[in-house]
């Protein structure tokens, strides 16, 4: 029984967290290194755990149809997947095999198809395609479902290995099986490319300027200022986050505090070692302007924290659809032998304390059109402006 219990603790040694992973394959997300120490006195003492290494020790002993071919290592492994997998539908457990993978899919050498991916409730993954990318430009809409990758079944995987598997060399062609929200399955294929999406725009739409934020990153607050540096701070401004699927958080966060006063509460996290809550500083740059931000069925998790943190505060009002609803927060641990948790950890709650995850944000003036144009987006903005004369 020493071997298990051994293997066990050193599960427990080294831990590489991600701020904040959002299921996209092409992202680039930060490690961190933190060491922390096992606690041996849980292990050693837990009667549930030494029931669980009894029972493995009787199975080796006697069991009739054991497979010599099952290593002890695998037996850790297909623990920690189940457990994983029911504590929490978002989450699981990566060999080091699979994270090695995946670790090496981020490289500059690969690249994806343009397109985040979140699982639901009951496991299904769910495509949300940028604007203008191979994966919308090959047919592929926001809300369809995500079958296969070349063949293999991503049901029971995680978003981590999915990623890694649609990441590959530019010019590769991927072939996936996509199902729509009518339930028809299709196979797409799509050639991987470096395309560089500009995740800030400004365009005007009836002289009135429109910012397009397709995701936030860590260079969103930079051009976010630049394009608000030659719009009158009194002027109405439109924020286009249709189609947004997220990105870092904290890019998020950093973008609304443009908008907000000093200490006008953002967001929290609620974890099980209890609420972290950001708040604006002293770097706003446009308090002024009459601000409508767009959001849709795309618009989700960072996207869904900037509009809460404006329209909570009464800066902001939203147009459109109900949001996706992806309002939790989840981190990698990397562990001592290169295996790899991947957990959530936290709740986003926006500042009116509301929960939005699996229920999205409903918007304050709703669109009618069941697949709204920008002209009825803009429509509304005109309505409102004429409202409020």
């Amino acid at each position: 029984m020493r071997w298990l219990l051994t293997i066990a603790l050193l599960f427990m040694t080294v831990t590489v967290a991600v701020c904040l992973w959002y299921g996209d394959p092409s992202s680039d997300a930060i490690i961190r290194k933190k060491p922390i120490s096992p606690d041996k006195d849980f292990w050693s003492e837990n009667d549930d755990i030494l029931i669980y290494l009894e029972a493995i020790k009787r199975i080796k002993d006697h069991a009739l149809y054991l497979k010599p071919e099952i290593k002890r290592q695998e037996i850790i492994q297909g623990t920690l997947k189940s457990y994983v997998e029911k504590t929490d539908p978002f989450a699981a457990y990566l060999t080091a095999n699979e994270f090695s993978k995946w670790k090496r899919a981020q490289g500059d050498h690969y690249v994806g198809i343009g397109m985040e991916i979140e699982k639901d409730r009951e496991g299904q993954v769910v495509c949300l395609p940028y604007p203008g990318s191979p994966a919308e430009q090959a047919g592929i809409r926001v809300g369809d479902r995500l079958m296969s990758i070349d063949g293999v079944t991503v049901r029971d995987r995680s978003i981590l290995a999915i990623g890694a598997m649609a990441r590959g060399e530019q010019g590769t062609i991927v072939k996936l099986v996509i199902s729509s929200t009518g339930g028809e399955k299709r196979q797409i294929s799509v050639s991987r490319s470096a395309v560089s999406l500009a995740n800030v725009t400004i365009a005007h739409s009836e002289n009135i300027p429109v910012i397009k934020i397709l995701a936030f990153t860590r260079d969103t607050k930079i051009k976010l200022e630049h394009a608000l540096a030659g719009i009158d701070n009194n002027s109405p401004l439109v924020i286009d986050l249709r189609g947004n699927a997220g990105g870092d958080l904290f890019a998020a966060i950093d973008a609304a505090m443009l908008f907000l006063e000093d200490d006008k509460k953002i967001v929290s996290i609620k974890t099980r070692q209890g609420v972290e809550k950001f708040e604006s500083g002293n770097g706003a740059v446009n308090t002024g302007s009459p601000l409508f931000i767009w959001q849709d069925e795309g618009t989700a998790s960072a996207a869904e924290v900037f509009i809460a943190a404006l329209t909570s505060n009464n800066r902001a009002v939203s147009i459109g659809k109900k949001s996706f609803g992806k309002g939790t927060k989840q981190e990698v641990f990397e562990l001592s032998d290169g295996s790899a948790l991947f957990i959530t950890t936290g709740y986003l709650q926006t500042p009116g304390a509301l929960f939005f995850d699996g229920k999205g944000l409903n918007p304050d003036y709703p669109v009618d059109s069941a697949k709204p144009e920008t002209l009825d987006f803009m429509f509304k903005v005109n309505e409102l402006l004429a409202a409020n004369k």
